[in-house]
């Protein structure tokens, strides 16, 4: 369903169009360092131009796409509530037919989480102020080809990153959630 829309010619050209992208996105909404509203991260992922003024065609597609999306969002919470070392980006959860497709997916997935990460570009450069916590964000910045590494990589050292990437986002996610007990004096 969810694809069936961003595929359509009803989804805004330039929003986030793979469900690997959104994953990831959604993975830096839910863990970041603040609760960004539903409106804004929503607008964010299908209008990032800002050029529409109805993001939907019809209330029944918003009600539709908006309870996907926030099921989506809902799972990745749990997920973090409950086990957050069993946390698995989408794009681990499929097979690819062919590797390129995976590789396709997981920049995606790195990409999505750089925007979200980029909706509250403030609230989360405490990430960065201290150089241990802000190489959690390396593998991302490498795997969303945001950076020229890697093309200078090896196989094995792209390898090494992807296999880095799980326990980085859940690293991130210890940092905020270590932020949030200093914030309330625990």
């Amino acid at each position: 369903m969810l694809e069936t829309f961003l595929a359509s010619t009803e989804a805004p050209e330039e929003c986030m169009n793979s469900i690997e992208m959104i994953d990831g996105f959604l993975t830096a909404v839910v863990i970041g360092p603040e609760v960004v509203p539903e409106h804004r991260w929503i607008k964010y992922m299908l209008d990032p131009e800002n050029q529409r003024e109805n993001l939907f065609n019809s209330p029944e597609d918003e009600s539709r796409i908006t309870d996907l999306l926030n099921r989506h969002v809902n799972a990745i919470d749990a997920q973090f509530e409950s086990e957050p070392e069993g946390f698995l980006p989408i794009y681990e959860m499929f097979s690819y037919s062919e590797e390129e497709e995976r590789q396709i997916a997981i920049e995606e997935w790195a990409l999505g989480f750089i925007l979200g990460m980029e909706l509250s570009h403030e609230a989360w450069q405490p990430l960065f102020a201290d150089e241990s916590t802000a190489m959690l964000a390396g593998p991302l910045f490498v795997l969303g080809k945001v950076t020229d590494d890697y093309d200078n990589m090896s196989q094995e050292e792209k390898d090494q990153m992807i296999d880095m990437l799980d326990e980085s986002i859940i690293g991130i996610y210890a940092f905020w959630q270590q932020q949030a007990e200093e914030e309330k004096g625990v």
